[in-house]
């Protein structure tokens, strides 16, 4: 039972690289089909944003926001299930928490105040909108909490996870409310007119700034409790598996290598820099993370490690 938890995190891994393949690809279909609905659809008296003018709903740019990062995700997710080893870099985290903030704020605003005015049916399950206000939101916020939660979403991170909504707040408020549509502005398709009647517009745009900015926040204390929770998991596995079970770092090392290199299949050569970090964290030897990927390369090429490491 004991060397089967010892594994998990392995498995888990695995599962995630998985997960993130499928996920990603099938969130960039949906939102390439429900982008090319809204281009191609007939204009209407409730929906009159179709052509180039789709590119003025934050629905539709939000969308493509997020699948662009979903589509940056897929090679490291292949690269993960070849090596063992999925890691994605900082700034791709971060990155895709900008994304998820902004179809969050899209599937918050249709199911809390475009619903009850318009109807769910109508706003969430009708045509384009399944994929663009439900589906592809709920799968961003489930892709980024529990698939891609590998880094620590720092507290700066979210004030710039809030630029695209207030980006396109300020770009919105001067198209309708100082260009006009009459000028070649936009149409005041979220209806901005008449809350503008019960509050000012910078209240309105503080208050929308506001509820991003707090979702923004939720999501980040989500992403980083489930990511401190698999990274105690994935430190305790190299610390602990019979596998790198060593009476020194060297050997431990050289137990890591010798397991990725059964797996390498093309010759190609990836220093899993975390993964020494953490048996480093077990044994205590004091080397630098440059002379522990050293000893890793050295290694992983059968070549004897140089006698000045060993202390």
């Amino acid at each position: 039972m004991k060397q089967k938890k010892k594994s998990d995190a392995l498995c888990i891994n695995r599962i995630r690289c998985i997960l993130a393949i499928i996920a990603c690809s099938l969130l960039c279909i949906l939102v390439f089909f429900g982008v090319c609905i809204q281009l191609l659809d007939e204009p209407n008296p409730e929906i009159q944003e179709v052509g180039w003018k789709t590119y003025h709903l934050f629905t539709i740019l939000s969308n493509m926001l997020m699948a662009g990062a979903t589509a940056m995700c897929i090679p490291y997710a292949v690269d993960g299930l070849r090596n063992h080893n999925y890691h994605l870099p900082r700034w791709y985290v971060d990155l895709m928490f900008t994304g998820t903030v902004g179809v969050a704020v899209t599937f918050l605003v249709a199911a809390a105040v475009l619903s009850p005015a318009a109807g769910f049916y109508r706003v969430m399950i009708w045509k384009n909108n399944l994929y663009l206000h439900t589906i592809c939101p709920l799968l961003s916020i489930l892709l980024f909490l529990f698939v891609n939660s590998d880094h620590k979403i720092r507290f700066g991170s979210t004030f710039i996870a809030v630029i695209p909504v207030t980006a396109y707040a300020l770009v919105y408020l001067v198209m309708v409310f100082v260009i006009g549509e009459d000028a070649g502005g936009w149409r005041d398709h979220y209806q901005i007119r008449t809350i503008a009647d019960h509050l000012p517009l910078p209240v309105i745009l503080l208050l929308m700034c506001g509820i991003s900015f707090g979702l923004a926040t939720l999501l980040r204390v989500i992403h980083n409790a489930i990511h401190s929770r698999r990274k105690a998991d994935l430190e305790r596995y190299y610390q602990t598996a019979d596998a790198f079970d060593r009476p020194d770092i060297h050997s431990a090392i050289k137990a890591l290598a010798d397991t990725d290199r059964l797996h390498d299949t093309d010759g190609e050569l990836i220093v899993p820099r975390r993964i020494l970090n953490m048996m480093e964290k077990k044994y205590k030897s004091g080397l630098s993370a440059g002379e522990l990927c050293d000893l890793y390369i050295k290694a992983f090429y059968c070549e004897e490690p140089e006698k000045d490491h060993e202390q």
